[in-house]
């Protein structure tokens, strides 16, 4: 009996893993996203090089600024709630930047996903942490930086091609609902 539960608990991992690996996969995905779009971007909002550069750089400001705050939410309200509640604000950030009618509503969606995003990282490895053995923590680790990777090479090649399909705008909406789809994933599989 013991050993049977063992078993279900080690599959389970892998499935919490999954999940969390593919919302990483979402933030590789938005670093980069707005390196493909620039053209669209700077001929749809009739803006300049160096507001882009501004656009595309408040992501990582964002992302630097909430390393700290994101390990505190980790440790109090915990991983799960924290990874749920950042993707919903990176989901609502995106659907945002694709409806903006002004690039001073692009920048707002553009903090909004770079804030979102930014707390998935740390809440992640305190998950396999406790999920995953010492001697296997540093594989995880590995594997999720590698679903990080394709996470830009989607980026660049994926969303490229939605962007020539469907137009940038409804790429970003359709990327918002599929973070949104994830909010929920995380909600119901990942467990502290």
């Amino acid at each position: 009996m013991q050993s049977e539960l063992s078993v279900k608990v080690l599959r389970y991992r892998w499935l919490i893993f999954l999940v969390l690996a593919l919302a990483y996969f979402f933030v590789y995905f938005h670093r980069l996203s707005l390196s493909v779009v620039a053209n669209d971007l700077v001929k749809a909002f009739q803006t300049t090089a160096r507001t882009m550069g501004l656009l595309g750089s408040v992501y990582f400001y964002c992302y630097a600024a909430m390393q700290i705050p994101a390990g505190l939410l980790s440790d109090s309200l915990g991983p799960r709630k924290t990874v749920t509640f950042s993707l919903l604000i990176a989901s609502a950030g995106s659907v945002l930047f694709g409806l903006a009618a002004t690039i001073n509503i692009a920048f707002i969606g553009r903090i909004l996903v770079g804030l979102g995003v930014s707390m998935v990282f740390i809440p992640t490895m305190k998950i396999l942490s406790q999920w995953f053995r010492a001697q296997e923590f540093a594989r995880m680790a590995g594997i999720l930086n590698a679903v990080g990777g394709i996470g830009v090479f989607a980026a660049t090649w994926l969303l490229a091609l939605m962007a020539g399909t469907l137009g940038w705008r409804l790429s970003f909406e359709l990327i918002g609902g599929c973070t949104f789809l994830l909010v929920g994933l995380v909600w119901l599989i990942v467990m502290d």
